[in-house]
């Protein structure tokens, strides 16, 4: 039951993360943020369980200041 549960865990985690990746990609591609802005967003994201879910939201902010 647990492992069913973490690949559940595990799927949600890939459509946000694609939600989110898509998200930005569409800013990008309508001139909205800059390539850099667009490049740092990846990888933040690529990195998103190394942060609590206020410091992931302080260096989205730091990203577009």
């Amino acid at each position: 039951m647990s492992e069913k549960k973490n690949q559940g865990l595990e799927q949600i985690d890939f459509k946000l993360i694609l939600a989110f990746t898509n998200a930005y990609e569409r800013l990008y591609e309508k001139g909205e943020i800059t390539e850099g802005q667009f490049e740092r967003v990846l990888e933040l994201i690529e990195k998103y369980q190394d942060y609590t879910r206020e410091e992931f939201i302080i260096k989205l902010k730091e990203i577009f200041s």
